[in-house]
């Protein structure tokens, strides 16, 4: 075989390994989700971007998330320093969003394990309503 030949092999072989590693750390590191869905009342005057606004600032308030990372004992677990690192975290992979179908708030939380999303969604649900119902009044 001629050098040109050689060569082409090797650069398709080396692209091919290279590509193939870059798949791969994607389907290994990507975030799996969890969802929680809940209907709210409309507030008359308020549009329902304000609502959800108010929401996701209240489910990424310091005391419900503390309360999650207390319970879950996620400092540990995600091997960090101290409960405002692991706030940080979580409050990075939360998203509120409001659902187009009725007055519905949509939550969902990011993480590598599947069954600790879903664990901590469903913390959030637990310690969520007693904060939601003295913001509310």
């Amino acid at each position: 075989m001629s050098k040109p030949v050689v060569a082409t092999i090797v650069v398709v072989f080396v692209l091919g390994l290279s590509g193939g590693g870059v798949v791969g750390w994607l389907f290994f590191t990507k975030d799996r989700v969890a969802l929680l869905s809940y209907r709210v009342g409309k507030v008359e005057g308020m549009s329902m971007e304000a609502v959800v606004v108010g929401e996701e600032n209240l489910l990424e308030s310091e005391a419900v998330l503390e309360k999650v990372i207390a319970n879950l004992d996620l400092v540990d677990e995600w091997g960090m320093d101290s409960k405002q690192e692991a706030i940080a975290h979580m409050q990075e992979k939360l998203i509120v969003k409001e659902e187009r179908i009725g007055s519905r708030i949509r939550v969902l939380y990011r993480d590598r394990k599947q069954e600790r999303a879903y664990a901590i969604l469903k913390e959030i649900k637990s310690v969520y309503p007693p904060f939601r119902a003295e913001a509310v009044e």
